[in-house]
């Protein structure tokens, strides 16, 4: 119940503090729409399984039917600059090489050789490169993801190394950020966002700014949490 105004229906309870829209629009320089803009929906106030965030079942079929299929952000376009250059990114159990192969395209491959699956570069890991060699027997790839040699070739005559390219998933580029998706079948990154969400990404001209720093801090508790813990809604 709100004091002033008695019983209220599900989900128009707000903070009767200032919110951050009457603070814009107190600015004496009218911000534009996208800024203004707001949008809200009652999702319900019941409680949420708390499977979802402990039952390993769960986040399996998360992966699969979640992670495997949505477009996701794996690094700046500014960390890569250069051919060559690549960064490690890992989602689950999934490990990509995201690396430019020319001045304006960039691929993601598995990171993982097409001969023992070991992994072609550490998770985490960023630098520049000319190939992507596997430390276990020594199969190498071009950077753009054709194989450059095979180790002891006479063993496998069966591999034909035009056939042996380093597997490759979807790759947009959007405001700076470099996107990743897994699913072939995917609708395309501005279709997945939708209109209202481009629009704002591209009001925003993310692809002018850059990243300063990285701050990091590592908690004892389910990722999920921490994550919820952080956000707030904007009232």
């Amino acid at each position: 119940m709100n004091m002033e105004s008695g019983p209220m229906a599900a989900g128009d309870a707000r903070c009767p503090a200032i919110s951050t829209q009457d603070i814009i629009a107190r600015d004496k320089v009218a911000a534009p729409g996208w800024v203004r803009s707001e949008s809200y929906a009652f999702l319900g106030s019941e409680d949420i399984s708390t499977d979802r965030y402990i039952d390993p079942d769960f986040a399996r079929r998360e992966m699969e039917s979640l992670w495997t299929r949505s477009w996701q952000f794996a690094c700046r376009e500014e960390h890569i600059p250069e051919i060559g250059d690549y960064q490690v990114y890992d989602i689950g159990r999934h490990s990509f090489i995201i690396t430019r192969v020319a001045t304006d395209e960039i691929r993601a491959y598995y990171n993982a050789c097409l001969h023992r699956g070991t992994k072609l570069r550490a998770s985490g890991s960023a630098g520049c490169a000319s190939e992507f060699k596997c430390s276990f027997h020594g199969w190498s790839g071009n950077v753009d993801g054709s194989s450059k040699s095979i180790t002891c070739p006479w063993d496998f005559p069966h591999v034909d190394p035009a056939n042996n390219s380093l597997p490759q998933v979807r790759v947009q580029t959007l405001g700076g950020f470099v996107w990743i998706n897994m699913d072939p079948d995917a609708p395309s990154l501005e279709a997945y966002l939708g209109a209202e969400a481009l629009a704002h990404i591209q009001a925003w001209k993310l692809e002018d700014r850059y990243i300063h720093l990285h701050v990091q801090k590592s908690f004892p508790a389910n990722w999920k949490l921490t994550i919820e813990a952080s956000w707030r809604p904007i009232m």
